[in-house]
């Protein structure tokens, strides 16, 4: 068919709303898919669905693959049929998405994806894990059908990533191009490195916030007044300078089945690390042990030091934290358990001197 390339995507755009009875593309879209697509050499692309955007593919792309399924709607059959289709370019890998993505093996890198399989949650986001290790820098993204939730949730995710800059929308069509940004560990999780996941859900954490907001005192004061009792902590004082380890003294008076634990943490890091080797034995009312303030390069920051009275449970995990360390070497932080099952509490910030 010797046509001018005008004329090849006029005549895409005619027929593709007769192609199969699964929606199209607009003229308007497919012309800003060619324009796209032609500002980048496509050495080999992919698509998921199949329609005019395949008619479209197989004249901008040396080797474009198609994950599709027929079912009975005509999207391959009538592609196959079309005399605009280069069929010496184009692959068809028939069947669900679902089934036939996770096993089909790419040879190169890919200039270039169209999302546009099945809508329903969670398969948009399952052709994108599959392709995305794919993309290279500066390839070339299109989510279609950006209005349905199932899809327009993947359209969320992708414009805050930093693997991907959104370069427009056209009607319900997005398009993003690679960044260079590193790919994301397809068997990893690291969720908290993910821009979309940098805030989480205000309906689920709008109380810690406020207690973030309020004063450490009135915070500690309004968490106190329903514990069995009250840890204090006497030395080192408030904001003192202290060295790599230092002695740390207070009083507490201990229920029943209750337990004193000491931990440490600079300020700035999210984790506690249990010290003295174990729970802190109490003289009378008194008790005394040694604190670690971290290594060299924890000089000049801020530590905080917290008292705790735990039950049986925390006691026993903490001992057990302790006997993976002498096994291991290593040395993760702890969590502090939840409010409701610490039964009494006492801080205080120091300072590691330079």
């Amino acid at each position: 068919m010797d046509l001018s390339w005008d004329e090849i995507r006029r005549r895409i755009a005619e027929v593709g709303p007769g192609l199969h009875d699964a929606g199209t593309f607009s003229a308007h879209t497919l012309e800003a898919i060619a324009r796209a697509a032609g500002r980048r050499q496509i050495r080999n692309s992919a698509e998921t669905g199949s329609g005019a955007s395949t008619l479209l593919f197989s004249h901008l792309s040396a080797r474009h693959t198609v994950f599709a399924l027929d079912d009975g709607l005509g999207s391959i059959a009538n592609v196959r049929r079309s005399p605009l289709l280069r069929p010496n370019v184009v692959t068809f890998v028939e069947g669900p998405t679902q089934a036939t993505l996770p096993g089909y093996r790419f040879t190169g890198k890919l200039q270039l994806v169209l999302l546009d399989g099945p809508h329903a949650y969670p398969f948009p986001d399952l052709e994108y894990y599959f392709l995305y290790p794919h993309l290279e820098t500066g390839a070339l993204l299109i989510l279609d059908d950006i209005h349905i939730p199932t899809v327009h949730n993947l359209f969320e995710f992708l414009r805050r990533d930093a693997m991907f800059e959104l370069e427009e929308v056209v009607e319900k069509t997005a398009f993003f191009t690679r960044t260079g940004a590193p790919a994301f560990d397809a068997f990893g999780d690291g969720w908290q490195d993910q821009n979309y996941n940098a805030r989480p859900l205000l309906r689920y954490t709008w109380r810690g916030r406020i207690r973030k907001l309020l004063p450490a005192r009135v915070s500690r004061m309004a968490r106190r007044s329903s514990r069995e009792c009250t840890p204090e902590i006497l030395a080192p004082a408030s904001g003192a300078v202290v060295a790599a380890t230092g002695v740390v003294q207070g009083s507490a008076a201990l229920p029943e089945d209750s337990y004193l634990w000491i931990l440490a943490r600079r300020k700035d890091i999210d984790g506690w690390w249990p010290q003295g080797g174990g729970l802190v034995p109490v003289n009378g009312t008194r008790w005394s042990v040694s604190v670690n303030y971290g290594g060299p390069h924890d000089a000049g920051f801020e530590f905080e030091i917290a008292a705790l009275v735990v039950g049986p449970s925390t006691r026993d995990l903490w001992t057990d934290w302790f006997a993976r360390v002498k096994e291991t070497g290593l040395f993760p932080p702890v969590r502090l358990p939840s409010a409701g099952f610490v039964l009494g509490e006492a801080y205080r910030t120091v300072r590691r001197n330079r």
